[in-house]
This record gives structure tokens, sequence and C-alpha cells, in this order.
């Protein structure tokens, strides 16, 4: 066999190139609706049959294509948004590369009627790559588009749609997300006459958040704003009950444009770690405005993976953005108040449990707290029904009662107005012992308690000389070290908050941060080293709390600034308001 090369004709090319741009009838929404936002529209109606594999119809209120250009539109390559090469290096719309109409009216049957102010209506229609003369038309200033029987003569590309409710999802999926990224522009969506949304051109961003997260969704949202030099960023998290397995309720917008990058998603997720459970994403609006010179659109055929010049900087700002803002956030649980407060009191019988008097100030460290020498001869939390222990962690009245509850030695169950709290004995030690690991660290405080005997834990060559480039970080967390030997580490020193740990296992999980975070600066590591530690240092589930070491534990987490979640995102407190135990009983 000897293959002939030949020249494609312009239909088949076109085809092809329709491969990368039109993939599915979303495909077609998201480029029809994006030229009418870079039209200047302020309203802009999509109409959608059959989950638009029959028909898409899109009207916007734009600046319209004067005659002479409706061929030229059609045509690929031709675009009113590029003058010369430089452009390129400061998009500022969301389409440019001239490839969209041209590619959607290779597979489809297209009409374009338009209208430019003080010029007359026109309309184009291209069967599959194939142009008709241009004709007069009746429209108002603007342009509608119609896209009929999407790939019918491409039986090959026809086959891999899927049904007309997943098409559907997808394209509603597009203007959702564009309605987000563009306050001050109104959408309509409808399919089949049947409205499905709509934003009007002054909603608030607040709004259209309720209008596509939904309204519970929406307005237990957090806002958080800031301005730098290097973006300025908006966005509104959800709280962590609304987090996902996956990344659909994650929208990420660079100047207007919706985009999936790796890098973004990375930072979204460092970023929310400690208020989202490990592997969930957060309900999320994140909107970034960038100088368009510092940033390259032009590097995914859809679109949606960018390149940053200052990527570590904006990388590094969205984290402490996202971290630093919802630690602000008022994400207690609901009708449910600090959980330790001053005039707290654990034990009819220990009305000082909490007092300065007794002897024993609750800062103390909760060293090996559910530990074997602890619990030993302690004496445990009495709940019988004759003598059962009682935390007043607000004042004691008669519509908030502080009655408490320890369920298989792992939660806390207390009443408080309006329904009942179950607090996770671990997740609340973990939290507290990060947040006030933090502050030690902030104000040079950190206390190491030197080892009689230092305890010594072999390692290879190269792990040694890993762990002795992080000295000076591991000295900030209180743990102090020294090479002994050449395969030997020697552990002088451990934080004394964190009585818990073993030294080696310490060791174990400051190697494996080291190893994973190499390229990491010095503040990420103690940040990820901070996290381990905290979790190792909590009380775990199953172990005994005596009177004091609950009491202690309560009051210190009483001062928390933030008491939703632990390290790791999980749940520390959670509300059952009496409508959901009705429910549960069939009450309700």
């Amino acid at each position: 066999m000897n293959p002939i090369i030949r020249q494609l004709d312009s239909i088949i090319i076109d085809q092809i190139a329709a491969g990368e741009v039109v993939e599915r009838p979303a495909s077609v929404v998201k480029e029809l609706v994006e030229n009418a936002i870079d039209s200047g529209a302020d309203r802009i109606e999509v109409f959608l049959e059959e989950g638009g594999v029959k028909k898409i119809e899109v009207r916007d209120n734009g600046c319209g294509i004067p005659p002479v250009e409706l061929i030229l539109a059609v045509t690929s390559h031709a675009t009113s948004k590029l003058r010369c090469p430089e452009d390129l290096e400061s998009v500022a719309t969301l389409g440019f590369r001239g490839e969209a109409l041209a590619s959607i009216a290779a597979v489809s049957r297209l009409e374009i009627i338009s209208r430019r102010q003080e010029l007359d209506a026109n309309s184009l229609r291209v069967r599959f790559g194939v142009a008709e003369k241009i004709r007069p038309a009746s429209c108002p200033v603007g342009t509608r588009v119609i896209v009929e029987d999407l790939f019918s003569e491409l039986p090959a590309r026809l086959k891999f749609l899927k049904r007309t409710s997943t098409e559907l999802s997808h394209c509603s999926s597009w203007v959702e997300r564009l309605a987000l990224a563009h306050p001050g522009i109104g959408f309509k969506l409808e399919h089949e006459g049947r409205k499905l949304l709509e934003v009007l051109a002054d909603d608030s961003i607040e709004e259209r958040c309720r209008k596509v997260f939904g309204k519970g969704v929406g307005e237990a949202m957090v806002p958080l704003q800031i301005n730098s030099a290097v973006a300025q960023v908006e966005a509104m998290v959800g709280p962590p009950e609304t987090a996902r397995r996956n990344a659909t309720r994650v929208h990420i917008f660079l100047n207007g444009r919706w985009v999936r990058d790796p890098r973004l998603l990375r930072a979204v997720k460092e970023g929310v770690r400690e208020f989202v459970p490990i592997g969930y994403y957060p309900t999320i609006y994140l909107a970034m405005a960038v100088d368009p010179m510092r940033v390259d659109v032009n590097v995914h055929p859809q679109k949606t993976e960018v390149r940053f010049r200052d990527e570590r900087q904006i990388i590094g700002l969205l984290i402490k953005f996202l971290n630093s803002g919802l630690a602000k956030a008022n994400w207690s649980t609901r009708s449910a108040g600090p959980i330790g407060s001053g005039n707290s009191r654990i034990g009819s019988s220990r009305p000082d449990a909490f007092s300065g008097s007794s002897g024993d100030s609750w800062e103390r460290p909760l060293n090996q707290v559910g530990g074997h020498s602890q619990v030993a001869g302690a004496e445990a939390l009495d709940f019988s029904a004759s003598g059962q222990s009682e935390l007043a962690l607000a004042p004691v009245n008669e519509t908030t009662p502080g009655n408490f509850l320890a369920v298989a030695r792992t939660f806390l169950v207390r009443e408080v107005a309006n329904g009942m709290e179950i607090i996770d004995q671990h997740a609340l030690h973990e939290r507290v012992n990060l947040e006030e690991l933090r502050k030690e660290i902030r104000e040079g405080a950190v206390i190491s308690q030197p080892l009689l005997v230092p305890t010594l834990v072999d390692v290879d060559r190269a792990e040694l000389e890993l762990l002795l480039s992080k000295l000076e970080v591991f000295k900030k967390l209180g743990v102090e070290i020294e090479a002994f030997g050449e395969t030997t580490i020697a552990i002088n020193a451990m934080p004394a908050r964190l009585g818990r740990i073993l030294p080696q296992k310490l060791i174990i999980d400051l190697l494996e941060i080291a190893s994973e975070f190499r390229s990491a600066t010095a503040d990420q590591l103690q940040e990820e080293a901070l996290h381990r530690m905290s979790c190792r240092g909590a009380v775990m589930a199953g172990d005994y709390l005596d009177q004091q070491a609950l009491a202690d534990l309560l009051k210190r987490g009483g001062n928390l600034p933030q008491d939703r979640t632990c390290a790791h995102g999980r749940p520390v407190r959670v509300f059952l308001s009496h409508e959901d135990l009705e429910k549960a009983f069939y009450r309700r």
C-alpha cells in the first residue's frame, strides 16, 4: 500500500477543527454566550430544545454585526478582537481565536440574524460549512444566533452525545458559570418553554449565588475580598456541610473567564484545608482580576487553563486569602455559643473546676490525656441518672440548660437553645493544639521540654541530611534534633504542649513532610508540620477524660478564633435542631 498525501478541502478542515471547539451542545452555548458578552450586551437569553441537540438559540442586545462582516464572522481565524501579535500578550476578551462560529457552522445548521445601530438587520445561513447569500431580516439592535441539528450529518460525533437530561445539565452549568462571572449582565435560560434560570442585570453576586447554588446555601456563604498589587480577589464560600467530593461547586474566574486550572484548584483546597474535610472540595465562587499582561490564556484549546508570570505570588495570595478570611468566619454551630465560657462549671460537686483558685490553671497542656498513666485510678465522669455531670457552657437559665453527656468515650452532647449540639473530643483537642501552637510561634514563646535521655532514631544518610537541612524550622516548633553518627538522629527536646506524641513517631512524620514538600517555603513546611503535630498530640476517640482534663479542654476550646472544624477540616461540632429531632421521630 502506497498512501498518497493530499491537501484536505476546507469543509473537512473545519469539521476537524470543530472537534477541539465543539464537543457537545454545551460547548456551543459557551461560545455563543461568550461572544454575546464580548459584544457589550447587558441582556442575554438562551433557548434550548432536546438539551441543545435539536436547537440552540442565543439572543443578545450587544453591538451587532454589520452586513459586510457576516461572512467573515463564520470564516476561520477571523476576529474583531486581535489586531497584531502584541495583542495576544494582553487578551481582555473571552474569545480571540476566531474559531467558534466557523467550527459551529461546520457541524450544524447555523443562522445569524444581526443588526447594528443605524443599520438594517441582515441574516446569514450556513449549512454544515456551506454558506448561503446574505438576506435582509428584521430584529432589534443586537444578534440572534440559531444552531439546529447539531452533528446530524456527522453520525460518528452524534452517537457520543448523552441523554437529553445530561446534555441539558452541561448547558445549564455553563450559563450559571457565566452568570456568576459577569455581574451587571442579565441572563435567562429556557428549555422547551420551561424557565431554568433568570438573573437580572442589577442582581448582586450574593443574589446570583443564591440562584445558582440554592437559597439556603447562598445565604450561608461567607463573603471575602482582598485588593493587592498582584490581584484583586473576591470570594463567596459555602459552609463545610456544603462541600462535595468533586469540584462541581468550585467556580474560579480569572478576568471574567471560568477556568479549571489544576494549580488554582490545589490553591483553593490548600486555602480551605482547615474548614473542609480531607478529600472534599468547597462550594465557592472565586473571582480574580489580574493584569492581562501578566497572564497567558492561550495555553489550552478550550481556554480553561492559564499561566501566570507571578505564579508563586498568585498561589500564595489565594491560600493566605482563603485561610485567613475563613478563620474569621462566623461558622460556630448554629444557635450555639462558644464551646467554653468564663462562668462554666463541670459537676455540681466541683464548683471550682474552672476557677483559678483550684491550683491548676486551665492553660496547662493536656499531657497524656487519655494515656494509661492518667486513666488508671482517675475519677471518670459519672453520667448515671443519679449523678450526671453537668457542664454549663453558657449561663444557666430556664431556656438554655447546659447538661452534658459523654457518648462512646468520643462525643460530648449538650443541650443548647433550639436543639442539641454534639462535640467530637479529638477534633476539638486537635483544633485547640493547632491554634495554641500557632499563637506561641507568633509570639516566639514555644516551650520545649528537654528529654532526660535523648531518643535515637535510625535513618539513612539522605534522610539525615534532609532533616538537618530543616533544623531551624523544627526548632521554631519546639523540636530540637542533631546528628548522632552518620545514620542516626538524636531528639533532644519536644514541644511541652504535646506530651502525648512519641519522639520516634514525630521524627517519622517530620521526615515524611520534609520529603513530600521539598520545594515548600519554611512557612509552608512549618504549617504542614503543625497540622500533623496537632493531630498526633490530641486526645483520641475512646480515651477517658477525668473531670479536670475535660474541664481544661472545654475551657481552652472556648477561646478559639475558629471552633467549627479540626485541622483536617472535619467537624468539631454538629447541631441538631428540635425540628430535626421531631422529623427523625416522625413528629413532623
